[in-house]
């Protein structure tokens, strides 16, 4: 959270100042000020790029109740979306999915599938640039909004819940969200379906999947589509209980007091 950020400001400046107090004449005072600086920004790139760190902003990365919640970045995808709601229907399992506005738009019908059948929608911001954690201030609010100009009124109510493009937070995107009362969604299962083989993703998926995690996909991914029945199969099988519509409901609400 922000007082991680200014702890970690306030112990890099008082140690630079005994460092300078200490070895000012030594011949590797140099040395001694880029150690200071290097473990700074280590704590930074890591408050950066962890989300469950929580070094900029609050962020919740499991259930609070035992059940199981999925969530989908990056959708709706024409066809893959449709594969991925077929087999969540089929086992009668509600997810999250953290859709892109622009997407959403291109994809109407898949977009009001999604809210027919229970699911919850997040914010994904309205592009997705992989940019976004470098993006000017203006910038950053403009991608929330916009989204939620594009989304909201199809829903008939504000989406209060976020997840940052490539998972990355600084403080522009934690000003953003706490002037807008936004809640940061993370994951405690990070499924890394962008880079694994499908029997790769789903050994992964089946090994660190627990009772109250909350597993990271995406819908837009054809592996992911491919092993995500095979996946809820060998979990259920392991006594995993997967969110249904109630479970779903009962998080929002709590996250949302």
């Amino acid at each position: 959270m922000k007082w991680k950020h200014k702890l970690n400001i306030a112990v890099a400046i008082s140690t630079l100042l005994i460092v300078l107090l200490i070895f000012r004449d030594s011949p590797y005072l140099w040395l001694w000020i880029a150690f200071v600086f290097s473990n700074f920004l280590l704590v930074l790139v890591f408050g950066i790029v962890f989300l469950r760190f929580q070094y900029f902003y609050p962020t919740i990365f499991r259930n609070t109740g035992k059940e199981v919640i999925l969530t989908f970045d990056d959708g709706p995808d024409p066809v893959l979306s449709i594969k991925v709601l077929d087999i969540l229907k089929k086992y009668d399992i509600k997810a999250i999915f953290f859709i892109i506005g622009q997407k959403a738009l291109e994809n109407p019908a898949i977009f009001q599938r999604i809210i027919a059948e229970g699911h919850a929608v997040g914010n994904h911001t309205q592009n997705h640039s992989i940019f976004f954690a470098a993006l000017h201030s203006k910038k950053v609010a403009e991608e929330i909004d916009l989204f939620d100009a594009s989304i909201s009124p199809l829903l008939g109510e504000k989406i209060t819940i976020f997840r940052p493009p490539i998972g990355y937070t600084n403080p522009k995107i934690a000003r953003a969200l706490k002037k807008r009362n936004m809640k940061i969604i993370a994951w405690s299962v990070r499924s890394y379906d962008s880079f694994k083989s499908k029997q790769g993703l789903l050994d992964r998926l089946v090994k660190y999947t627990r009772p109250s995690s909350i597993v990271l996909l995406h819908d837009n991914l054809v592996q992911t589509a491919e092993i995500l029945e095979e996946y809820i199969k060998r979990a259920t099988a392991n006594g995993i209980i997967f969110a249904k519509q109630d479970h779903l409901k009962k998080f929002i609400h709590e996250i949302n007091k």
